[in-house]
């Protein structure tokens, strides 16, 4: 009798015991309901922030590999031809002076200060080529970059820009007044949170332009200041192999444009990094990648070939 008494009162201790512990789980959850684990997941993602220097990193050593096969730059001929079939077959981004661009300007082209792209990004299409055109190619070449990274593959440069380039081919221009690019209507957003930084970054280096950091290198200065200090500047030279091998720079050192990604990280950060290509076009895109580093980088005014040694007729070291 008093066995079976004993195991009773240890049943109901072990009962006891049991419903309270049912009892604090559900404080722990009063409603009874199953832990959201999807929540979790997103709390997750939330603390693992995306890193803004890593996200232009990933972009720009992306970038340069690409180029072996499309370098974003299309000829005058090529943008009239395109134009005559089909008025509408690209979208024309005039970013010189509004006074030049009134006074006439390729037919159908909207206009906006170079610096003040970034405020206009929204207002660019992705649905057909973006070409953009300044005087010579070259401060285009930077703005090509920037929206390329941006997420506009579809963006180009117009081959010399106006002046060297659809003037000297003797291509008619309207002068229609001014047709501002911040007057259409948004078109385009980032199509996510890393494209959102790119965006940001972009418009950070088009602020900068805006406030007067065109980033170009006049040949003659760079000279003196490689004579004051041969450490001053980090020239780098984009060209091909054999016309490096034939003359270069003194103090430059070379690379293949479309191998400048593999560069990125070694690139100083305690002095200037200009670019010098043949005529500047190439080297305003890889400038325009490297200030979205956030390096001083400066590209050499119209380039090794077309600036230094034909315009400034500067010496080039040959062996």
């Amino acid at each position: 009798m008093k066995k079976t008494f004993k195991l009773l009162l240890v049943l109901l201790l072990v009962g006891v015991m049991a419903f309270g512990l049912v009892g604090c789980g559900n404080e722990e959850n009063n409603n009874n309901e199953p832990v959201d684990i999807e929540d979790n997941d997103n709390n997750l993602e939330e603390e693992i922030a995306l890193d803004p220097q890593e996200v232009v990193l990933e972009a720009a050593k992306a970038y340069f590999p690409k180029v072996a096969d499309d370098n974003n730059i299309i000829s005058s001929e090529d943008v009239k031809e395109a134009l005559e079939s089909n008025p509408d077959a690209m979208f024309i981004l005039d970013i010189r002076s509004a006074e030049d661009f009134e006074e006439g300007h390729i037919a159908g082209a909207v206009h906006s200060g170079w610096g003040n792209v970034g405020e206009i990004m929204d207002r660019l299409p992705k649905n057909r080529p973006v070409v953009v055109a300044c005087y010579s190619g070259q401060t285009a070449g930077q703005a090509v970059a920037l929206l390329r990274m941006a997420g506009f593959d579809n963006a180009q440069s117009m081959l010399y820009g106006m002046r060297l380039g659809w003037e000297e081919e003797g291509f008619a221009k309207e002068g229609t007044g001014m047709v501002a690019a911040a007057d259409l209507s948004a078109v385009t957003s980032p199509a996510d949170e890393k494209e959102e930084i790119l965006w940001e970054k972009a418009q950070a280096v088009f602020a900068d332009i805006a406030d007067g950091n065109r980033a170009l290198f006049d040949p003659e200065e760079l000279q003196a200041g490689l004579e004051e200090n041969p450490n001053a500047f980090y020239v780098l030279d984009i060209r091909r192999g054999e016309d490096f091998e034939e003359g270069y720079i003194e103090h430059s050192v070379h690379s293949p444009w479309a191998q400048v990604g593999e560069l990125l990280e070694s690139l100083p950060t305690n002095r200037p990094v200009v670019v010098g290509c043949y005529s500047g076009q190439t080297a305003g895109q890889t400038v325009g990648v490297l200030r979205m580093l956030g390096l001083d980088a400066r590209s050499l005014l119209y380039g090794v070939r077309d600036g230094w040694v034909e315009r400034a007729e500067l010496p080039l070291v040959t062996e």
